[in-house]
């Protein structure tokens, strides 16, 4: 019986966002110490706070929670490649754009869990 790795299923999850965000199916890429991730989360992300802007500006609170999910499921992946050693929550947090904030703070989060 085969058995699916926390890994497997969060990648499962990154990679049906993904397709459902950018309308294409990515592959899965294997990094220099083995870690299998999927591609396409960053231009996904970014797509992302687009989106979370414009249902900020209209009050629409359905897509804002559907697109801080996508948040979520990618910030494993992003905390892997090291996104936030370039960019550092704070500095999503800071400023005018709703979406760079909600990621922040929800990375703020992530590492909250990772303690």
């Amino acid at each position: 019986m085969a058995t699916t790795t926390n890994q497997e299923a969060g990648n499962s999850t990154l990679a049906a966002l993904n397709s459902a965000t950018m309308g294409v199916t990515f592959p899965e890429i294997t990094l220099s110490d083995g870690t299998v991730v999927q591609t396409g989360t960053v231009g996904a992300l970014l797509i992302n706070i687009r989106a979370y802007n414009a249902a900020h500006a209209s009050g629409d609170t359905v897509t804002k929670a559907r697109l801080e999910e996508s948040f979520r499921a990618a910030l494993p992946l992003l905390h892997k490649v090291g996104l936030f050693d370039l960019f550092p929550p704070e500095e999503w947090v800071r400023g005018g754009n709703e979406g760079r904030r909600a990621v922040g703070r929800a990375y703020v989060e992530f590492l909250e869990g990772q303690k």
